[in-house]
């Protein structure tokens, strides 16, 4: 019988403010059996960008990544912000190693295509190799992922951080039964955006298709959604969203 593994990625506002990463810290401590985290940097990169006076651009949410871009994502999310989440979960008692996908060679991607929009060094990931997260997994040490993969001439992307936590969870559920939560900052999936309260406690894959072609289903939502339903179609048990573990919306397919 396969063991639980629960993956959570965190990204978005809640890595801005003290309480609701508390929050997500002490609630990521209370996940029993093993786990791993993976986070996103967006917030904090812009931030730094625009105290370096370094130009930011976005096109349909997607981030423009230049190499002076590139610097800034490897020095936050890969540094200060990578440790400081280590740190954090090691004060609670755990012991957590912090990692990008360059290290052991575990995310390898692909610049992606330039035609129609040059990205930049944007990568889309090829594979994942989990060999030494699941010597790390299996010892009780927590992986903490950021969000950079490597290319096959060695040069360090900037990943989106939903696809890398479902590319993960895909090939650790050839060994485990792995859960997935994304973790951000509303309660779930809302039918009105502007009203906490309108939470869909359950979504198919068939109304998730519906939203999207209403529009109703939009921006930031869709790659959670997206890597989502990916996910429980290629093995993962179990993937839901929201701003408390175990609370928010569930995906199924239908």
């Amino acid at each position: 019988m396969k063991e639980q593994l629960t993956v959570v990625k965190a990204g978005g506002a809640v890595l801005d403010s003290d309480d609701s990463l508390n929050q997500l810290l002490n609630e990521f401590a209370q996940i029993k059996g093993k786990k791993l985290l993976v986070h996103g940097g967006g917030i904090f990169i812009n931030e730094m960008c625009s105290k370096l006076n370094i130009e930011t651009k976005m096109i349909d949410g997607r981030r423009i990544t230049s190499k002076e871009n590139m610097d800034v994502v490897l020095m936050t999310c890969a540094g200060k912000l990578n440790k400081s989440l280590v740190s954090n979960i090691n004060k609670l008692g755990m012991t957590a190693i912090g990692l990008c996908g360059g290290d052991l060679n575990i995310i390898q991607s692909h610049k992606r295509n330039t035609t129609p929009i040059d990205f930049g060094m944007v990568g889309d990931v090829d594979k994942v190799n989990t060999e030494w997260l699941q010597i790390f997994i299996d010892k009780n040490i927590i992986p903490v992922i950021s969000s950079i993969s490597q290319s096959d001439n060695f040069e360090l992307l900037n990943t989106n951080a939903d696809t890398i936590a479902s590319e993960l969870s895909i090939e650790l559920s050839k060994k485990y039964n792995v859960k997935l939560f994304f973790y951000f900052d509303k309660p779930g999936v809302l039918k009105d955006p502007n009203n906490n309260n309108s939470i869909i406690k359950e979504l198919s894959f068939n109304s998730f298709q519906k939203g999207k072609k209403e529009k109703s289903i939009h921006t930031g939502m869709l790659p959670k959604l997206n890597n989502g339903f990916s996910s429980l179609e290629k093995g993962v048990k179990e993937v839901q969203l929201g701003n408390k573990i175990d609370f928010g919306t569930k995906l199924y397919i239908d």
